[in-house]
């Protein structure tokens, strides 16, 4: 079995060179954002220098570009769903909910444990892999420490405000 090889010269160059802007098109399409496609198409080549593949065709590795980078908008639009939120100033003004620092306050009342995870995650929008490097844990480790923190959370405002 022939590997393919790219043509001669800075091989991650030419890979940029042949597949950005069909990527881009592509996140674009998706994400709807010109940043977040822009931030999509820098993980994908991020991705292959973290771990180069062999591929088998051209095809074979515009397939595997391709791929990667759905994968990649699928998640960046599930990260927003997940955190799809009203401004909390916008709330207040509106008069339903001025809980800003009762949330901090709350959160801040949380033992490290699940705190640390919830801040990565939440304010300065963390991967779960990346919070699983960053505080030397597994990736399943992560997901409950960051379940069991949102449930505490959610107890605890309930708590004080009632249900």
């Amino acid at each position: 079995m022939l590997l393919y090889l790219p043509e001669e010269g800075n091989p991650i160059e030419e890979l940029y060179d042949r597949h950005a802007s069909t990527l881009y098109r592509l996140a674009l399409s998706m994400l709807k954002n010109r940043e977040d496609a822009e931030d999509a198409v820098q993980s994908v080549f991020e991705k292959y220098l973290l771990r180069p593949h062999l591929f088998l065709s051209a095809e074979h590795e515009k397939a595997w570009m391709l791929r990667v980078t759905v994968n990649q908008c699928k998640d960046a639009l599930r990260r927003r769903a997940m955190r799809q939120s009203v401004p909390l100033d916008a709330v207040a003004e509106a008069g339903v909910w001025d809980r800003e620092s009762e949330v901090r306050d709350v959160l801040d009342k949380l033992p490290e444990e699940y705190r640390v995870p919830l801040v990565l995650y939440y304010f300065e929008d963390c991967t779960v892999e990346e919070i699983s490097r960053a505080l030397r844990l597994g990736a399943s480790a992560v997901k409950m420490r960051l379940k069991r923190g949102r449930e505490k959370l959610k107890q605890a405002l309930e708590g004080e405000n009632g249900p």
